[in-house]
């Protein structure tokens, strides 16, 4: 066989992909209608989408390259979930923040995408319905906790529906060699996390803080010896080729995003819930939480404190559950705590982020 030969055979596998998609869309809007009829009206069922893309992987092996074989059944389920609705979705802006890179690889590109600023303000959106979710950072594994996020849990109807971990890698972006660069923007959190690649490379060079990486993005590409540290999305977006790549001091910073909206999602087998809690100032308080979960063999990978507001020196406690809210043990476990409780609150029960 020639070369002529093996194109026309990778021409009828494309051609019988295009028969496949199709099939599975017009499934889709089944499911979809299915839906309708029966009430159930999310459009995003997370545990679903967490199971279609393990189940690949798993039957994958190493045939394909897993980074992209879950970038394109991304985008195939975002497709087809288009078909029933186009979603939108509210995130920390403007475009080309880490926010907008996370919204794009946890629903793929067929959604309407809302940047809104602050980021407190993305729970109105949601709540108000100008946008049927919403991204927010929720912890960062070098800067730990945004604590506005957490405090607007307390008072927000809204649910965790999801959760998705994005590595933070910022990039150099410059029109220019970087011996002809003059001066550098970027948000300060940025600076900070690239000081030393800065100091050993750029020494001598004038650093402009501003709102965001996006915004130094577009400083940069209208002018010519300017640079700016941000996202590759921003470099695509603003146009500014890539400088330097990955210049972070900590290769493995890590933002943890959180989906939210009106619902939870329902069990996928891999599972977190998260909770608030408040307790008596007493001793021992926090321990018998803690005895409870232990006795019920409920895993706690994560707690964190913030002032009620309410009275001096009382707190509120924010604790990830690695388990799925509806099992019997965790029933129970809740129950009990809620006796030990000033008020406990479920945020939501959702699939567990990689």
């Amino acid at each position: 066989m020639d070369l002529t030969d093996w194109r026309t055979e990778i021409d009828e596998i494309d051609e019988q992909i295009l028969s496949l998609l199709y099939k599975r869309s017009k499934l889709a809007i089944k499911v979809g209608k299915l839906k309708e009829e029966t009430g159930k009206t999310s459009i995003y069922a997370p545990h679903r989408e967490k199971q279609i893309i393990d189940r690949l992987k798993s039957v994958n092996g190493n045939q394909f390259p897993e980074k992209q074989l879950e970038k394109i059944f991304t985008e195939i389920i975002s497709a087809c979930r288009s078909l029933e609705k186009r979603i939108q979705v509210a995130y920390l802006g403007p475009l080309g923040s880490h926010g907008h890179t996370v919204s794009l690889e946890h629903f793929g590109s067929a959604v309407e995408f809302i940047p809104i600023v602050p980021q407190t303000d993305i729970f109105a959106e949601v709540e108000s319905n100008r946008a049927d979710y919403g991204i927010v950072a929720i912890e960062n594994s070098t800067y730990g906790t945004v604590r506005d996020v957490l405090e607007m849990f307390l008072h927000s109807p809204l649910q965790i529906c999801s959760e998705r971990l994005l590595p933070i890698r910022h990039h150099l972006l410059a029109l220019s060699t970087p011996k002809d660069i003059s001066r550098i923007y970027s948000h300060p959190q940025c600076f900070a996390q690239c000081r030393r690649w800065l100091h050993q490379n750029l020494p001598n060079i004038e650093q402009i803080e501003v709102a965001s990486t996006s915004v130094a993005a577009e400083i940069a590409s209208k002018e010519h010896t300017s640079a700016a540290i941000a996202s590759s999305l921003a470099s695509e977006i603003y146009q500014v080729p890539i400088a330097a790549d990955s210049i972070m001091d900590n290769p493995n910073n890590m933002t943890r995003f959180l989906v939210i909206g009106n619902h939870s999602a329902q069990k996928s087998g891999n599972d977190r819930t998260s909770i608030l809690f408040g307790i008596n100032d007493e001793v021992g308080a926090l321990c018998q939480i803690l005895s409870i979960l232990e006795s019920n063999q409920i895993n706690m990978s994560k707690i964190d404190s913030f002032p009620s507001q309410n009275k001096p020196w009382e707190y509120v406690f924010f604790a990830d559950l690695d388990v799925y809210a509806e099992d019997s043990n965790v029933q129970f476990a809740l129950k009990e705590i809620t006796d030990h409780c000033l008020f406990l609150k479920v945020l939501g029960t959702y699939p567990r982020g990689t």
